[in-house]
């Protein structure tokens, strides 16, 4: 008989991955004891597709679907086209830099496996961007660039960066005063802009519709706000323990931290019921 879950889907950074951006072995064995048992796998997160797909592939996790950008690129498995490319409008997209402009801000436009820095004053390095670099698959990497013609290609997500406080909350009311965007976030420092209607939430739903299942059917693990709406589709949705509080509350179960293979427990308790 199937288990009653049949999809997990499961952030990545403070979730899949440990403190040392690693995935421990505990974690590896229970996402293959989870595929054993017939439950499909996804990594949704805010990453680069190509970024994501290789460190499955790099872990052996061949069949797991790829749901990247928070939703706005998403693959059925890691060497899979896309099925979903949602983008900003170019109007919207260009607003948006134009809320940045003058103000020191820095930001990076994600175009699928693309991103193109625009450095403010906070410097960052390739790998705040990500784990994966100059080998086939890898995203690509660039700074600077007209933006009008950066917003024509098709810009799947915005991110942002200021360790201000302040500035921070004050550009975010500004940006969620903007038509056609969604604002939210995925670590204190950063905001990251996404369509109107595009997160992590539909792209769990869309993944399971291409599946034929139910929420019901589906769990989520999280650990951050750009998580949320993942719980709000799920049939069922567990917390990390180093989640915040607000995440937890969300959540209709709390698991371990992510140092302490949070996501191994989730599975094996909640989902396998081997615990």
């Amino acid at each position: 008989m199937k288990p009653a879950i049949q999809l997990i889907a499961m952030d990545m950074d403070g979730t899949l991955l440990n403190p040392a951006q690693q995935l421990s072995s505990e974690n590896r064995l229970a996402l293959l004891e989870a595929q054993q048992a017939g439950i499909r796998l996804a990594i949704c997160s805010g990453r680069m597709p190509g970024d994501s797909a290789l460190f499955a592939l790099e872990n052996g996790l061949e069949q797991i679907a790829i749901l990247g950008l928070n939703g706005g690129c998403c693959q059925l498995s890691p060497k899979a086209a896309p099925y979903a490319d949602h983008l900003l409008s170019e109007d919207t997209a260009l607003a948006c830099c134009q809320c940045f402009a003058g103000q020191g801000i820095t930001f990076g436009l994600f175009i699928q496996n693309r991103v193109v820095v625009f450095q403010g004053a906070a410097e960052m390095r390739r790998c705040d961007w990500g784990g994966h670099w100059g080998e086939p698959g890898a995203p690509e990497m660039s700074f600077g660039g007209e933006v009008h013609a950066l917003a024509a290609q098709g810009i799947n997500k915005i991110v942002c960066v200021e360790d201000d406080p302040r500035i921070l909350a004050a550009l975010r009311r500004e940006l969620e005063g903007l038509k056609g965007l969604q604002v939210t976030s995925s670590w204190a420092n950063n905001l990251e802009l996404m369509p109107a209607g595009v997160d992590k939430g539909l792209a769990v739903r869309e993944l399971a519709q291409q599946l034929g299942l139910e929420a019901s059917q589906v769990m989520v693990i999280g650990d951050y706000d750009n998580d949320l709406s993942m719980f709000r589709y799920a049939g069922f949705s567990v917390a990390m323990g180093n989640a915040p509080a607000n995440v937890k509350a969300a959540a209709d179960r709390v698991t371990l931290t992510n140092a302490e293979d949070g996501v191994a427990h989730a599975i094996r308790k909640w989902a396998l019921k081997t615990l």
